[in-house]
């Protein structure tokens, strides 16, 4: 009875276990994409002020 009690225990530990990491995973996952998302809408703006500026200079020229 004890074997069934501790394997019956075991396999729950190791489902849930595995269920929960699953989870913790998905979260971070998540994290990281909307880090990520930031991190280009930031340099798409630097990029688009970069070139604003070098059109502003060549106006200036002409």
């Amino acid at each position: 009875m004890s074997t069934q009690t501790f394997l019956s225990g075991f396999f729950l530990g190791l489902l849930l276990g595995t269920v929960l990491t699953y989870g913790a995973l998905q979260v971070l996952s998540r994290q990281r994409i909307r880090c990520h998302k930031r991190e280009i809408e930031e340099l798409t703006e630097q990029f688009q002020e970069l070139f604003r500026q070098i059109d502003r200079g060549k106006n200036k020229n002409r």
